[in-house]
């Protein structure tokens, strides 16, 4: 029997995105799911008044520490399997469904997926190790099967923040994510105590969620940090915690370069000023000297959700809507996808220009997906910046693409 699952979304004043996160949610396919957000008083209003209220689990949370609000995400979670998604990344269709086809091997413990960047082609990570340093080491796997690794202190497999999952069992009795660590490495601190019980974890490349960088208290949207206080406390108390004495100082002067690499290179780009570099240098400083003081925090997961399975998603299958069009016709076929998805479809706009641009792929907030480009540009990096074709015989390859890798069936497309 697949088993059933728990879709946690933390949130701090990203109202929209949230909303857009769960309209996302609210059409997996082929899953029996439930969503748990912990978010702040004002975009609980927020969502109250969207509707949502009724069809998630609301867990008020006003402080921001990524750790405390994943563990109260899994004490209401009833699922038998808790994935992760962040505010700012949208799944496809058949995420959550295909993450589960992992558990369906008694022995996986922890699925992880790729993530797609701002652009909807080009991947932001794929599979990937982390070492005792924090640092990520790639790890090739085939990209059209599921491939299950023994996380060993040797090999520790990384599961993505926003595109992870986890027996809720194995949760428990490693006692969630570590309070200690705000925010940044706090999957990382989890994927390394994971390792020391060789938990097996599976990549699924096919399971894929849309992420692009949004702007937060804690960075600008071109992704210019405002503060490097917890990213510093958190590289620090990794390194305390998973490397021997030897290695440590090493460790943090690589980490300090790279983030003073980071600065100048912002600096250079006139995206930060010289007061800016050296404030955010003391941040860096203070929270590097906060982390490596850090005392033991406790981690508690109760054994049983504090509240009952509470399905987002009333069926599993919906029919699927192909809308296709010139670039002129973008008004009209943008409102065909807003009533297709009123109307509990999932709807896929394609439009195309008679040029060479290069394809992108977002999800609308209205619930739907889009897709726009030239006719004879490109849509994957491994295809050339230009070739010949008509509009139909483009349509029609594109329409292939999209249904074959969002695993959407032909037998449920209109058109």
């Amino acid at each position: 029997m697949e088993p059933s699952a728990s879709v946690v979304v933390v949130s701090q004043g990203r109202e929209a995105l949230l909303a857009r996160c769960l309209m996302a949610l609210s059409q997996q396919q082929k899953v029996r799911m439930e969503v748990v957000v912990v978010t702040s008083d004002p975009a609980i209003q927020y969502l109250t008044g969207l509707g949502w209220a009724d069809r998630v689990k609301l867990v008020r949370m006003n402080d921001e520490n990524i750790s405390v609000a994943r563990n109260k995400g899994i004490n209401e979670a009833a699922g038998d399997v808790v994935a992760f998604i962040d505010d700012d990344a949208v799944p496809e269709p058949a995420w959550l469904f295909l993450i589960l086809q992992a558990f369906q091997r008694p022995e996986v413990e922890a699925a992880t997926g790729f993530t797609l960047g701002r652009n909807g082609i080009s991947y932001q990570w794929k599979a990937e190790t982390i070492d005792a340093a924090g640092v990520s080491h790639p790890l090739e796997v085939p990209e059209d099967t599921i491939s299950v690794f023994t996380s060993t202190p040797d090999r520790v497999i990384k599961t993505v923040g926003t595109n992870m999952a986890f027996r809720r069992d194995m949760l428990r009795r490693l006692g969630g994510f570590d309070p200690r660590y705000r925010f940044y490495l706090d999957e990382g601190d989890l994927n390394m105590r994971m390792a020391q019980k060789a938990v097996q974890v599976a990549v699924v490349p096919m399971a894929r969620v849309h992420h692009a960088f949004a702007p937060s208290r804690r960075r600008t949207e071109a992704r210019v940090p405002k503060t490097l206080y917890e990213i510093g406390a958190s590289q620090a108390l990794f390194v305390e915690t998973y490397m021997d004495q030897s290695g440590r100082n090493a460790a943090m002067q690589h980490f300090r370069g790279g983030q003073l690499h980071r600065l100048l290179h912002l600096l250079q780009n006139g995206l930060l000023g010289p007061e800016e570099v050296s404030f955010l240098n003391v941040t860096l400083s203070d929270g590097i000297s906060d982390g490596r003081k850090r005392s033991g925090s406790s981690r508690t997961i109760l054994e049983k959700a504090k509240s009952p399975f509470w399905p987002l998603v009333e069926s599993l299958y919906s029919p699927v809507q192909v809308i296709c069009g010139r670039i002129f016709e973008r008004k009209g076929l943008l409102m065909r996808g807003k009533q297709a998805a009123s109307e509990g479809e999932i709807p896929i706009v394609i439009e195309l220009s008679p040029s060479a641009l290069y394809h992108q792929c977002y999800y609308d907030e209205r619930g739907f997906w889009v897709q726009y480009g030239g006719i004879w540009g490109k849509s994957l990096r491994s295809q050339p910046n230009f070739r010949l074709s008509t509009f139909s015989a483009r349509i029609d390859a594109e329409k292939r693409r999209l249904l074959r890798e969002f695993w959407l069936e032909p037998d449920n497309t209109g058109t």
